[in-house]
């Protein structure tokens, strides 16, 4: 259950990235279709057949096939095949940042996996714990040394802890069950045992990551691939309002009394007179314009997404290193010497219970805190769209 791993094969088996990838080589095929010429024309004609005889072909006065081509205005089929590789850009950037997401979902499933699984661990010892002692009070109330109502304190203890544990294990099944959805696994497949939770940070400069998101992240690369698209249609609009398009033809002439012959024609459309090119020109700029706008919007989205998370990862690496450096130590300090305590009969089991409650508490705050920093890493990642350089964490704790 390595993250490298799940991810890579969550991705695998995704039908929306599939998707995806078939919708841009779709549109790389439409670009191709409007790089081409329109389909040729062919034409026959049959000429002052009589009314009395209609399907009298042999007695009509003139035969004529033509083969005609036509020609849209100058630049057209360029600006329209440039706007849908540029459509099938901005679908691949949409695969990207559906990717990036996917991604994320998959680790912070894995994270949820191991911080279920560890807290178990803990809460499970801490269960064993006070099993023992509770077998040591019993011990002790058979020689008077204890009374009954410590008994009744740890039972009400051990319930907590069991509640606790029972809890951790539906968030365990939680998260079994999400994982094996993500990797195409039937439900209620077992799953190999998580690797630990990597405690790591992200110390790239807030300016750095947002160099990176603007090349890298989906929504930035789909946006000004939008904008491409729109102003290449704009070209195509301006074409067709300010040049003619062409049509020519040749034709073969047959009068049955006289020699055959050929003809050309041509005809042109007049775009100046009238036709929707002026507005559809209007419209086209207004399209641009709306995607420029767009493209400030996803660059806004990112720099308040990403100032975010990263300004939140440095406060939960500085909550995790208090934790992991003084408080914890200082509570199972405290727990070994009312532990001593108690057990050279100076204690009393009530500080003894809430020393033991103290420091579980804490052991299962680092745990939350590990794996907030997991998923905030994860989260920066998917904001830049990019694996950034993870820094492992020192709690500044002598192993």
């Amino acid at each position: 259950m390595r993250r490298a791993a799940v991810v890579k094969r969550v991705l695998e088996h995704s039908p929306t990235l599939s998707m995806l990838a078939r919708r841009a080589r779709a549109l790389v095929q439409a670009g191709h279709a409007e790089a081409a010429l329109p389909s040729p024309e062919l034409e026959f004609q049959a000429w002052n057949l009589p009314l009395a005889r209609p399907y009298a072909a042999g007695d009509a006065d003139m035969y004529m096939l033509e083969l005609r081509q036509r020609f849209p205005a100058g630049g057209v089929q360029d600006a329209r095949a440039r706007a849908m590789a540029e459509e099938a850009e901005g679908v691949l950037a949409e695969l990207a940042e559906e990717e990036a997401a996917l991604a994320a979902r998959a680790e912070n499933a894995l994270t949820d996996y191991a911080l279920a699984n560890a807290a178990q661990r803990v809460q499970q010892q801490q269960l064993a714990q006070l099993e023992r002692v509770r077998q040591a009070v019993q011990a002790r109330i058979a020689t008077g040394g204890a009374r009954l109502a410590e008994i009744s304190r740890l039972d009400t203890e051990v319930a907590k802890a069991e509640r606790a544990r029972i809890r951790s294990e539906g968030q365990l099944a939680e998260a079994s069950a999400q994982l094996n959805a993500l990797l195409g696994r039937p439900v209620g497949s077992e799953l190999r045992t998580p690797a630990p939770l990597a405690v790591h940070t992200v110390r790239l400069p807030t300016t750095d990551l947002l160099k990176i998101a603007d090349e890298k992240r989906g929504l930035a690369r789909g946006a000004r691939a939008k904008l491409r698209a729109a102003e290449a249609r704009g070209d195509a609009a301006r074409a067709t309002a300010r040049r003619p398009e062409v049509m020519l033809g040749v034709g073969y002439w047959q009068e049955p009394r006289m020699r055959a012959g050929f003809g050309l024609s041509a005809s042109t459309s007049l775009p100046w007179l009238w036709g929707p090119g002026r507005a559809l020109e209007r419209q086209a700029e207004e399209e641009a314009a709306a995607e420029r706008d767009a493209l400030r919007a996803a660059s806004l989205v990112a720099r308040i997404e990403i100032t975010e998370l990263s300004a939140r990862l440095q406060t939960l690496e500085r909550e995790w290193q208090v934790v992991q450096r003084d408080a914890l130590p200082a509570a199972r300090r405290t727990v070994d010497a009312v532990t001593a305590a108690y057990a050279s009969g100076n204690g009393s089991l009530v500080e003894w219970v809430d020393s033991a409650r103290s420091a579980l508490d804490l052991e299962l705050e680092v745990l939350d805190l590990e794996a907030q920093l997991a998923r905030g890493v994860t989260g920066l990642e998917r904001a830049v769209g990019s694996a950034l350089r993870r820094t492992p964490l020192d709690s500044g704790v002598e192993p």
